[in-house]
């Protein structure tokens, strides 16, 4: 915990609508790079490529330089996609999920009041990934966990997650949820991935949480979709008035809407005018919290884009506090008690 000063400096910083807390950064260990490498993802020209995009070199001092440089305060760091899903050994998946948790750990004791870690679960190992979320949450106090949209095929909404989701609201955590790409690898026509897979992703993870009444049961489980949450805010609507029809399930339209703008959503990637406005329309500035994709958006795009929340969303003071951080320290507690915020 921060001492009476830097306590102090830290709540009258974050009283600043300036101060940004960046829930969507990821780390990029070694043992992860060389476990896909094993595992036979391609190797090309020197990169690793994982769903077609490279991964991106990364260090712990280059995070916090670029932190410095986008005027980012505090980050929760987590790992991107595949995760560990592509070990299909759980006791494998577990030990690389542990090993790549306990190396977050460490980060987060390097920099206790700049970085903070996002459990890594061994999905779609469930027995598997509630010890692990035990050990993040209870031993090394992690202020929360992150998944995927889907982890192998196995999407959220699906009836073997829910012993996750009792954990999770057992432990008071919340969990960050980074698309993933679908099991059809042809949709995506041979370009990469992330390109629209993974915004349309996000979609059927939600839809599905929808459909199978999963979020319904787990109402009180924080959850922040990325990247504004992709094409939720242009389908919401299509998507409540096919749930009202009887084949569906008859659910209303009224309260699918208010179920699927129920999320946070962080800005990464979706920092220009028609998403910005249409974000603040469909689930409001309470919603909206900071988000940098950080290192798979490079710093030369990342610096734009984080100055034009403001200007392209038509925010004022207030909200940008809420956006920079408030949203953020009332998702995370232990992010707050770290910083000594109240």
């Amino acid at each position: 915990m921060p001492g009476l000063l830097q306590t102090f400096l830290l709540s009258a910083a974050a009283a600043s609508s300036n101060y940004r807390i960046d829930v969507h950064s990821h780390v990029v260990p070694q043992i992860w790079k060389d476990a896909m490498i094993e595992a036979g993802y391609p190797v090309q020209n020197g990169s690793l490529y994982a769903d077609g995009f490279p991964v991106p070199d990364w260090t712990l001092e280059d995070h916090i330089a670029t932190m410095d440089s986008l005027g980012v305060n505090y980050s929760t760091i987590s790992i991107s996609a595949p995760g560990v899903f592509f070990i299909k050994d759980p006791s494998k998946a577990q030990a690389l999920a542990r090993s790549i948790n306990l190396e977050m750990h460490t980060y987060t004791t390097q920099y206790p009041d700049r970085l903070g870690a996002l459990c890594l679960l061994p999905l779609p190992h469930v027995q598997e990934s509630l010890v692990e979320l035990e050990h993040c949450l209870t031993t090394l106090h992690f202020p929360g966990a992150a998944t995927f949209t889907n982890s192998a095929g196995t999407y959220l909404g699906n009836s073997t997650l829910d012993p996750i989701f009792a954990s999770l609201r057992a432990h008071n955590a919340p969990v960050f949820i980074h698309p993933a790409a679908p099991g059809c690898s042809a949709v995506s026509m041979g370009y990469p991935v992330p390109m629209t897979e993974y915004p349309f992703d996000t979609v059927r993870a939600i839809e599905n949480l929808l459909l199978t009444g999963q979020r319904a049961r787990y109402p009180d489980v924080r959850m922040i979709f990325a990247h504004g949450d992709g094409a939720l805010p242009y389908l919401a609507s299509r998507i409540a008035g096919m749930s009202s029809m009887p084949f569906l399930g008859g659910l209303s339209v009224s309260e699918s809407m208010g179920q699927l703008a129920g999320y946070f959503f962080d800005t990464a990637s979706a920092t220009s005018r028609v998403q910005l406005q249409a974000l603040k329309e469909f689930v409001g500035v309470g919603g909206l919290v900071t988000g940098t994709d950080y290192p798979y958006v490079p710093t030369t795009q990342a610096q734009p884009a984080v100055k034009a929340i403001q200007s392209n969303g038509e925010f004022n003071a207030s909200a940008m506090a809420r956006i920079n951080h408030g949203n953020a320290l009332g998702i995370f507690p232990r992010v707050a008690e770290i910083l000594g915020v109240k």
